[in-house]
């Protein structure tokens, strides 16, 4: 199999200076775990002078701006997050770790002062991530954002037609003291039948509120197929498929807005039981895994059954998992995106059929030249839907 490599650049401060050479690189986008940390290392030999002496350790400080480069396309725009540097007689490596400007939103505090109710979906986020001071554009459309980190050309690649409707207006809905921003605006965003995850837009980075791209065109084919010589033939490096029950409860059990104690709580209390384990990989005899919530802004019976859904989907997105090791970054000059549809034949596994990007992790190293990790869920496994006062 030839090997494929990609131009990669390491961007750092408000110059964007590029550093091309490095030992190990790795890049993860994750459409349900959002900020794409990424994690460059470097190394300078024992004999060569500290790293405090080079003209890169002004740029390494944590807060300062990066960008990571593949292709002439940004996967990442944020900051340094961490550095770490360290010595021994073999060399002394400095290793960096980054996340997207979003990565704010997670460790920030929303302000409880905030008043969301009756905005749209769109205005609420904006001020939620408002007073971060983060350059972000709201609303960014998955296809844009497929197309952003797949370097490919705006409409060089068919659109899905598929927009999500950002204009719902909010209801019922207070910022309470202690929240994070993102937690909050993932919430709205679930709440109103749509997925939030980041993705790099204009000179910032974007939100893309939007749902499972099942309706899209398959655009990445991973094979692996028996040969008659009795070898394995296709792209696949490694694949493996794993279906875990550890975190998934068999019901969930939903109380709704009034006190546990209160007389109406019979009304407010919903149960369901979790219909995805019927699988051919699971047992007909499953072990009880209860999962109890309070959910506060449920106020009605159908939202408290729309909570335990929305925790059941949670729950499957990481029940039966499909991942996949390929030489490259990509297939035929578009690099991998997250939320886009795959084709799976895997005969040593036993896994076929059209299959959900949601995690892409790109490795560079010396040794193993450039790599990709893309793991996938069956078309369909993730459910979002809105809650029924959305």
């Amino acid at each position: 199999m030839t090997a494929l490599s990609h131009d990669v650049s390491l961007r750092l401060g408000a110059a964007k200076v590029a550093v091309g050479a490095w030992d190990q690189l790795s890049i993860t986008h994750d459409m349900l775990a959002p900020t794409s940390p990424w994690t460059v290392t470097l190394w300078r030999p024992s004999t060569a002078p500290p790293w405090p002496e080079t003209d890169l350790w002004p740029l390494t400080v944590v807060d300062a701006p990066a960008e990571v480069v593949v292709d002439g396309a940004v996967q990442v725009r944020g900051f340094i997050a961490r550095t770490e540097v360290s010595g021994a007689r073999a060399g002394s490596p400095l290793t960096i770790t980054g996340r997207d400007q979003a990565a704010q939103a997670q460790v920030s505090d929303a302000d409880p002062s905030l008043s969301l109710r009756g905005v749209t979906l769109s205005d609420a986020l904006a001020r939620l991530f408002g007073p971060l001071g983060i350059n972000i554009t709201i609303g960014l459309r998955a296809d844009d954002a497929r197309t952003a980190l797949a370097g490919m050309r705006p409409g060089a690649h068919p659109s899905s037609g598929r927009r999500a409707r950002r204009a719902h207006r909010v209801d019922h809905f207070r910022v309470r003291p202690g929240e994070k921003v993102w937690q909050l605006a993932e919430t709205l965003c679930r709440r109103h039948g749509f997925l939030l995850y980041t993705a790099p837009s204009a000179d910032g980075v974007g939100l893309v509120i939007d749902r499972p791209a099942y309706d899209s065109e398959v655009v990445y084919e991973f094979t692996r197929t028996g040969a008659r010589d009795g070898s394995w033939e296709g792209n696949i490096l490694s694949g493996s498929r794993a279906v875990d029950v550890s975190q998934v409860p068999t019901s969930v059990t939903v109380f709704g807005h009034s006190a546990i104690a209160a007389s109406q709580d019979a009304r407010l209390r919903v149960t369901l039981e979790n219909d995805g384990l019927a699988h051919p990989r699971v047992a007909t005899s499953t072990p009880a895994r209860h999962r109890y919530l309070r959910d506060d802004r449920a106020r009605t019976r159908a939202v408290c059954e729309q909570r335990a859904r929305r925790e059941l989907a949670n729950a499957m997105a990481s029940f039966d998992v499909y991942t996949a090791q390929v030489q490259g970054f990509g297939q035929r000059g578009r690099l991998y995106a997250v939320n886009s549809m795959a084709r799976v034949r895997d005969d040593l596994t036993g896994t076929t059929g059209d299959w959900l990007v949601t995690q892409v992790q790109m490795q560079r190293s010396r040794q193993g030249g450039h790599a990709a990790t893309v793991r996938m869920i069956p078309k369909g496994s993730l459910v979002i839907s809105p809650d029924p006062d959305a």
